[in-house]
């Protein structure tokens, strides 16, 4: 037998051991196998570890779980295709499957897995606390169901035996006293309190466990009503119905003769019961059997599992998915009411910071307070959900536009007053996003989506404001919306490409070094600078992914070059401040350069000072390490930052860049950055580092760097960024050409920003009106609708019935093929573009 099978068999036969309870921890990473273990672990649970989803379906065709803790993201079969095959099991569908996955999920993948049949989710790094008593409660609900089919087999070989009693005691004419004795039978054996009535509802006969669930005894309930025991309303109500259908009709067929009702004990605690009865009619009297279970404990745990479900463990509010249906639910309400409802997002300003330098325990206080605060700003009938970090949603039932912006108004007053947390006085601010039912959007999803564009749109404008949705959010706001989706998809796409800016050797007139420099060349965009896109990038987290697409293709092509037998060259690319915090940047940098096989001199990573500020101390063992390969650091922007000095003292560089704002002053006589920049370069040169100037336009300006020796230069003198296959040349060809001039040519941001000030949204309105035939009536209540007027400010300008300009917008969209305000603008964009490029 392999060793892979011994493994496997020993796992396997760990399972077999009745007295205690299965858990199934599936990761592909061992390590976290060990940590969930360590978290869970107890005497009577048997952890059986898998390190796949294959592997996890093998054990479940042959062992029963208590719940399954499933890994989302695997090789191979991820954890949404194992859980989906498991649900579609009939042995395993019922398991309670629970999510583990990484913080930044999105919440379409959130869905997915309630899809697919997850229970719920828990989020890297993982809760201790909130792991173990959401494992417990799935063992819980695991022991009664247990317990529930273990009464349910004893009852069902006590049926069988007392149906083939009954046959024979029917022969021998004893009917009543023998099923007396059969059903004692019964009763002896169950948890469940067992009654016997006659058809006026007094009591016959108790099993045992009536004493324990009522706390009364024998002698005290026989020859009672069974009423005493049913003392609140509801319950009472319904045994009187009982027994009058008994005695008007003589049958409980068609009768509903099960139900839930709470009782009191003899000592006045309540619990829930399970109420059911059936009817025999025996020697020409009925015979009532009542059977009560206790479903106390069933109910907290469904109770327990709903709160999970529908509430943020952190803050107790409603989480996403409880947010989601209750704003759908409000909306059929509102629809029906003809009535107007908002949707606002509150998203914290800044609130990294706090957890970067307070750190994350005193975060999640923060965030216990800033719910606390919102909920006593609003009015009780304001519906307030934490969806995601520190980003907050709030319904506005039966509100207007007006009443809205008051409620914003008021959470923000609500800020002004710091919060105190441990002796730190802390005074936050947030950005605030609304969109209005009807006007903004007629279903969830529309409304979600523009209530987001506002909130994006404000955090555009500066911090502590918000913003009301309108489909007419300027051209340059929209574009910036949709440049968030877009950014995601930019990679698979290829959209990104890599052009290089020469540096010049001031002695020797070569070319020994290069930048590279991203670009983004968007379909409909065109090229896009990265300072439209990678303070984007970096909100959203994808400047990880990017900066390492960047890494990857400097190292690709270096190996091409090598290939083609061009001589040696050193490429600077830029490495941002969450790169630094990510643990594995050393490991991938070592995996790059052994599949590439760089020589690691060939690389320059350029920080800037802000990107040191989060982490110093990780930051410093990070460079050093990158440097111990061999790889160049520069610090980019020298002097613009903070503490410019303390970085040189302390951190492993080998290169200064000179900003190239000191550069462009410099042959003023009267400008002070002449003295910054010989200042830099003396102290580059005490402290034996190189120095790189920035910028460089004019022939005046690159004498004044060669007579006071800097290293190398780069600028728009010598070439602007270019190319792959111009860059190649003058590689090869040894040569560049001086451009004399003070202005660098005119970039697509430029061009964009002259597009705006022109305002070309009339010609592109007179070219689309000419092409799809729009009449002068649609033209105009397009306008408007760009302007962001709604439907009922549309009909007040233009004196003409709301249900006019529905008309009117149906036929624009309908001749323009598109299906919302938000697409219109979108098409409107892109003749603007085309018109102004």
């Amino acid at each position: 037998m392999c060793r892979n099978c011994v493994v496997l068999w020993e796992r396997e036969s760990t399972m077999h051991d009745n007295e205690k309870i299965n858990i199934l921890l599936v990761d592909d990473r061992p390590e976290n196998l060990l940590a969930i273990e360590a978290i869970i672990e107890k005497e009577e649970y048997n952890l059986v570890k898998a390190s796949s989803g294959e592997e996890a379906l093998k054990f479940l065709l042959k062992n029963t779980f208590a719940v399954i803790l499933l890994d989302v993201q695997m090789p191979g079969m991820d954890g949404f295709s194992t859980a989906k095959i498991i649900k579609a099991r009939e042995k395993t569908k019922n398991i309670p499957i629970l999510f583990i996955t990484a913080n930044n999920l999105e919440s379409e993948h959130i869905f997915m897995g309630y899809s697919v049949g997850a229970i719920d989710y828990i989020l890297k790094p993982v809760d201790p606390l909130i792991l173990k008593a959401k494992v417990e409660g799935f063992v819980g609900i695991y022991k009664m169901r247990q317990q529930l089919i273990t009464q349910a087999t004893t009852l069902a070989e006590k049926t069988t035996e007392l149906e083939a009693a009954n046959k024979e005691l029917s022969e021998l004419a004893v009917k009543l006293r023998l099923s007396e004795t059969l059903a004692n039978v019964i009763s002896e054996t169950s948890k469940d309190s067992m009654l016997i009535l006659d058809e006026n509802g007094t009591i016959i006969k108790v099993n045992p466990s009536v004493r324990q669930m009522f706390q009364y005894s024998e002698d005290e309930l026989i020859g009672k009503n069974i009423r005493i025991l049913f003392t609140e309303d509801t319950a009472n109500r319904y045994i009187e119905k009982v027994f009058d259908t008994i005695q008007t009709f003589g049958t409980l067929r068609g009768f509903d003769h099960q139900k839930e009702v709470s009782i009191n004990r003899k000592d006045e605690t309540s619990i829930i019961v399970d109420l059911q009865f059936g009817l025999k009619f025996l020697q020409d009297r009925y015979i009532v059997a009542c059977t009560i279970r206790d479903i106390t404990e069933q109910k907290e745990n469904e109770a327990l599992i709903k709160k999970m479900a529908y509430y943020d463990a952190l803050t107790t509010l409603p989480n996403r998915r409880a947010w989601r249906e209750t704003v759908i639910d409000f909306l059929q309400i509102a629809k029906s009411a003809n009535q107007s409802l908002g949707i606002m997002f509150l998203d914290m300003d800044r609130f990294k910071n706090i957890n970067d330098s307070l750190g994350n325990q005193m975060g999640d206080r923060v965030l216990q307070k800033i719910a606390k605060r919102i909920v006593t700003t609003l009015s009780e009938e304001d519906y307030v959900a934490r969806i995601s970090g520190d980003k907050f949603a709030i319904l506005l039932a039966n509100t207007n536009r007006d009443s809205a912006l008051v409620a914003a108004d008021r959470i923000r007053d609500a800020f002004r007053q710091a919060l105190v947390i441990n002796n730190y006085e802390l005074y936050l601010t947030m950005s605030i996003g609304l969109s209005i039912f009807p006007y903004d959007g007629e279903d969830y999803s529309e409304l979600v989506k523009n209530a987001d564009a506002a909130l994006y749109h404000a955090k555009e404008i500066g911090q502590n404001n918000y913003h009301v949705f309108h489909a007419g959010m300027n051209i340059q706001s929209y574009r910036s919306f949709m440049m968030q989706n877009e950014l995601y998809k930019a990679i698979d796409r290829k959209e990104f490409e890599i052009l290089y800016q020469p540096r010049i050797n001031v002695k020797t007139g070569k070319v020994e070094s290069a930048e590279a420099m991203i670009r983004w060349n968007h379909l409909n965009w065109g090229s896009i600078l990265p300072k439209e896109f990678i303070p984007l990038a970096e909100q959203t987290g994808q400047i990880v992914a990017i900066d390492k697409w960047v890494l990857e293709s400097v190292c690709h092509q270096l190996k091409e070059w090598k290939k083609a037998g061009m001589a040696p060259i050193r490429i600077a690319f830029h490495f941002s401040a969450q790169q630094f915090l990510q643990t594995d940047v050393v490991d991938d940098m070592k995996r790059i350069l052994k599949e590439t096989n760089v020589s690691p001199n060939l690389l320059e990573i350029k920080i800037t000072e802000s990107a040191l500020l989060n982490n110093e101390k990780f930051s410093k063992s990070t460079l050093q390490h990158l440097m111990d390969l061999g790889i160049c650091i520069s610090i980019d922007d020298f002097g613009t930052g903070y503490s410019s000095l303390h970085y040189l003292k302390e951190l492993p560089v080998s290169i200064l860049k000179v900003d190239r704002s000191f550069v462009q002053g410099i042959m003023d006589k009267k400008s002070k950055n002449r003295a910054i920049i010989t200042g830099i370069i003396s102290l580059a040169k005490a402290l034996k580092l190189s120095i790189i100037a920035e910028g460089v336009e004019t022939e005046e300006q690159f004498e004044f760097f060669k007579l006071h020796e800097c290293d190398e230069v780069q600028g728009y003198l010598f070439s602007p960024p270019a190319q792959r296959p111009i860059f190649e040349k003058m590689i090869v060809d040894g040569k560049y050409e001086v451009k004399s001039t003070d202005k660098p040519p005119v970039t697509m941001e430029e061009k964009r920003e002259r597009l705006q000030k022109s305002n070309p949204v009339p010609q592109a309105l007179k070219k689309l009106k000419e092409m799809y035939t729009i009449s002068q009536r649609e033209l105009e209540v397009f306008e408007l609708i760009l302007a962001g007027l709604s439907n009922k400010e549309i009909s007040q300008r233009l004196f003409i019935s709301e249900h006019t300009v529905k008309n009117h917008i149906s036929h624009i969209f309908q001749k323009l093929v598109v299906t919302d305000r938000a697409q219109a603008m979108a098409l409107v964009y892109r003749y603007c573009i085309s018109d102004g490029e």
